[in-house]
Order: C-alpha cells, then sequence, then structure tokens
C-alpha cells in the first residue's frame, strides 16, 4: 500500500510538472513582428525620381565603378584593417559559446582511475601475532557518465539562443564588412576629387598671380590706382591659401585611407588614383522593402537577437520546472592495481537525481521579468533598426535626383562663370569695366567649378550610401 501511494505520488507530480510546463513554456517566434506593422511595399521615392535605371542585373555594386585598383584597395582592407580582424576573431569566439552551450544537451563521459592505501589501528583487539593496526589499498577505474535529461526542452531553447546570437554575430560581421567597403570608396573618391580641387586651386593661384603682377606693372607705371593694386594682391594671397587648405584636406584624407587599410599614416600612398571623378550612369533600380529586410546585415541580426531573446525567455520559465539527472557507469574495483582489467572485478553503477526549485529568494521570477524586458527591448530595436534603414533608402533614393539636377545646374552654371571671367578680363584690359567687377568673376568661375567638383563627389557619395542602405554586396568573398 505505501509502495503505491509512492507511485502514484510520483506520477502525480510530473502531470502537474507537465501542465505547469505548458503555462510557461510560451515562446513567441513569429517569423518577423513588422510584417503586422504596416511595412511599405514599396519606396515612395521610386515614383519620384526619373534619374533610375530599370537594370537589376548588377550583383556586386563595386563593379558599377569599374575601377580595379579600388577593388584591390577594398580586398586589403578587409584582411589587413585590425577593426575587421579583430571582429572577425570575436565572432569565432562566439560560434565556440553557442557550441559550449550546445554541448550541455549531450551526455558528458569522463574516464579515471583512483588509487588509496590507508592504515587503521585496532587497540583493544587481543590478535594472535600482537598486531594493533593493519593497512590496506584500494584501486578503482571506469568511465563516469553524467547527463541532464532535457524533458523540457530548456537545454535545446539555450542552445538554439547560443545559435542565434552567433548567426547574428556572422551579420554583424558581414555589416562591417560592408561598411568598410563603403569607407574606403568613399575615401578614395575623396581622394579624387580633392586632387582636382587642388589642381583648380593651383589654376587659380596662376590666374591670381598673373592678374597681380600684370596689374603691379600697371601701377608702377601710374595707369592703375593703389586699390586696384590691393585687390589683385588680396586675390593672389586668398588663392594660395585656398590652395594651402587644399593639401591639408588632401593630406588627411590619405591618412584616412591608410587607416582603413591597415597601414600607419604617412599621408602617402602609392596608388592609382584616376584623374577625375567617374561619371555615373543612372542607379539600379532598388529591390522591395521586404527584399531589403532579407539583405541588410544590420536587419537579420536584429532579428536574430530578437529570436534568441524569445529562447532565452522560454529558458528563464523553464527554471522554474524540475531537472532530472543520471549518473554512473561501467568501471571496475580492486586491491590490487593490476586487477582492474580483470573482468571479475568489473563493476557498474547507476544513480538518478531530480531537483525542483523550492526557494531562493525571488531569482528566477526576477530572471522571468528581466528576459520579458529584454525581449521587449529587443523587439524596439528590431524596429528602430527598421525605421533607420527605410529612412536611409527612401532619403538616398531622393538625393539621386535632386543631385542630378543639382550637378546639371552647376555644370550650366561653370561654363557660363568661365565664358563671364574672360569676357570681364577682356573688358577690363580695354579700360571699360573696372578691377574689382574683373576679380569677381574670375572668382565665381573658379567657384562654380568648385561646387561642380564638390556636387559630383557628393553624388558619388550618396551612390555608395545608398547601395550600402540596400544591403548589396560590395565583391565577392574572394578576389
Amino acid at each position: 500500500m505505501i509502495v503505491m501511494k509512492r507511485i502514484l505520488s510520483t506520477h502525480i507530480f510530473f502531470l502537474s510538472s507537465l501542465l505547469w510546463h505548458g503555462c510557461v513554456h510560451t515562446r513567441d517566434n513569429r517569423l518577423d513582428p513588422l510584417l503586422d506593422s504596416g511595412m511599405p511595399k514599396q519606396w515612395e521615392a521610386v515614383d519620384l525620381n526619373n534619374s533610375l535605371s530599370q537594370d537589376k542585373n548588377l550583383t556586386y555594386w563595386m563593379d558599377s565603378f569599374e575601377n580595379e585598383w579600388l577593388n584591390e584597395a577594398v580586398y586589403t582592407a578587409w584582411s589587413t584593417n585590425p577593426s575587421l580582424v579583430a571582429l572577425a576573431e570575436q565572432t569565432l569566439a562566439v560560434g565556440e559559446e553557442a557550441v559550449i552551450t550546445g554541448a550541455s544537451i549531450l551526455p558528458q563521459a569522463n574516464v579515471g582511475a583512483n588509487g588509496s592505501k590507508s592504515k587503521r589501528n585496532l587497540i583493544g583487539f587481543n590478535f594472535p601475532n600482537g598486531s594493533t593496526s593493519f593497512t590496506s589499498e584500494s584501486f578503482t577505474s571506469g568511465i563516469n557518465l553524467s547527463w541532464e535529461i532535457d524533458l523540457w526542452g530548456k537545454l535545446r531553447d539555450q542552445k538554439n539562443s547560443a545559435k542565434k546570437r552567433f548567426e547574428g554575430s556572422q551579420y554583424d560581421y558581414e555589416g562591417a564588412r560592408l561598411s568598410l567597403a563603403g569607407q574606403v570608396a568613399k575615401a578614395w573618391y575623396g581622394i579624387v576629387e580633392s586632387e582636382q580641387q587642388l589642381q583648380l586651386s593651383k589654376q587659380m593661384t596662376v590666374t591670381f598671380k598673373k592678374n597681380q603682377v600684370f596689374i603691379a606693372n600697371r601701377f608702377a607705371n601710374g595707369l592703375a590706382s593703389a586699390l586696384e593694386n590691393d585687390l589683385a594682391t588680396s586675390a593672389l594671397a586668398s588663392s594660395q591659401a585656398t590652395e594651402t587648405m587644399r593639401e591639408r584636406i588632401q593630406n588627411t584624407q590619405v591618412k584616412e585611407l591608410e587607416s582603413f587599410l591597415g597601414y600607419f599614416a604617412k599621408g602617402s600612398l602609392d596608388h592609382n588614383f584616376s584623374d577625375s571623378l567617374p561619371k555615373l550612369d543612372l542607379s539600379p533600380f532598388p529591390p522591395t522593402p521586404a527584399q531589403v529586410m532579407q539583405n541588410r546585415p544590420d536587419l537579420l541580426a536584429a532579428r536574430l537577437q530578437l529570436e534568441a531573446s524569445g529562447y532565452d525567455l522560454s529558458v528563464a520559465k523553464m527554471n522554474l520546472l524540475p531537472s532530472i539527472s543520471l549518473t554512473g557507469g561501467p568501471g571496475s574495483r580492486s586491491e590490487e592495481f593490476g586487477d582492474l582489467l580483470n573482468n571479475r572485478f568489473r563493476t557498474w553503477e547507476i544513480s538518478g537525481g531530480i531537483t525542483q526549485p523550492l526557494f531562493n529568494g525571488g531569482r528566477i521570477r526576477a530572471n522571468i521579468r528581466r528576459s520579458q524586458a529584454l525581449k521587449k527591448a529587443a523587439e524596439a530595436n528590431y524596429r528602430a533598426v527598421a525605421l533607420r534603414a527605410f529612412t536611409e533608402v527612401e532619403t538616398l533614393l531622393a538625393n539621386e535626383s535632386f543631385l542630378q539636377q543639382q550637378e546639371e545646374y552647376l555644370q550650366i552654371a561653370s561654363l557660363a562663370a568661365q565664358t563671364a571671367a574672360k569676357t570681364s578680363w577682356d573688358r577690363y584690359q580695354r579700360g571699360v569695366q573696372g578691377i574689382f567687377d574683373t576679380l569677381d568673376s574670375q572668382r565665381r568661375a573658379f567657384e562654380a567649378e568648385s561646387r561642380l567638383l564638390d556636387t559630383r563627389k557628393d553624388r558619388i557619395f550618396n551612390r555608395i550610401n545608398l547601395f550600402l542602405a540596400l544591403g548589396m554586396p560590395a565583391l565577392p568573398i574572394e578576389p
């Protein structure tokens, strides 16, 4: 009767645990919470943008620039940039942590051997030989097995959480590679634009130097006033200051590119930079928002972190349930070490245990509330990353059209300003126009050309940022 009561109590206990497990195991594994939040089906800027190509065959965005030297620089940065190398090693470490966590679901086995020797005193016993003590030896060997039975799926969820975090760290690494490629490309074309700006400032200095010499001779001969001479000198000094500024900017940009490539900054790179900025074709037609969600590494990483937090919450709830473990294994025991391999001394042992939390100061409940808060934070972070991604794409798509129009207008303005500067100088030489208007027209011509170069650079930067925002790969992993 007592045995039957114990069996009945055991069955009731396990049935209650299963019912409780059904209450606490409420993992939410929705594929994507953004699908129910009104995610746009198409980009608004697409309907307003006439500067988009219908070509959808571009696989790697670096191919659109057709620059082998730039491709080589990106591959160099991927292999030598210390920050990226460090992130790669950290990603490998996270992968090993996932292996360590996943190993807990499997039985653990260890082999070992032990030996002991002891002496005992037996005072008060009258042995025939008069001895009052004896010594004994004992040797054991065997395989020790231990296994926590994953009855509720807690260990499985711990493994899945670690796996999701590892996959998320892989996407973090891919995002860092993609970002580094964009930084190298922008630094590269920043140097090209800076060199063009430097050459333009040198040309401006030469022009104002000729003006200053011409006016100084006229002033010496009494044909120009002191005001005209001072204005020419001021224009020359200003152009020289601009030239120095351009040299400083270029030196800084070269050092920045060197740091991206993992080099110590010297301010000089042995690379074949082109003489002019590339002429951009129409921007490729962008993928849909749903496709961008599958392409952007930061979005994929945030979603995986959200899934991992769901598993963490499930584990926290299942900590309320009992844990069951088995230990034991085969072995041997003997008073002689040489007999451990003898089959006559073989032994085995198996034991089981069950542990149910009763009181722990509220730790488990607090951990559940903590996991719930972290899951909500992960979902909010995922939405924030998605909103930032969609805003970036919409803004950059709109900028494509704005910058193209801006470049076209500045091209017209630059040509007109150059013509006006030549006409103004001719009028000054004939005494029809004053030196102030002449110098101002020349300055406007150089400024228009400088703004045109700056806008072309901005358009290239915008195109690179658009490729990054769309999550398009830069180059194949291997050259």
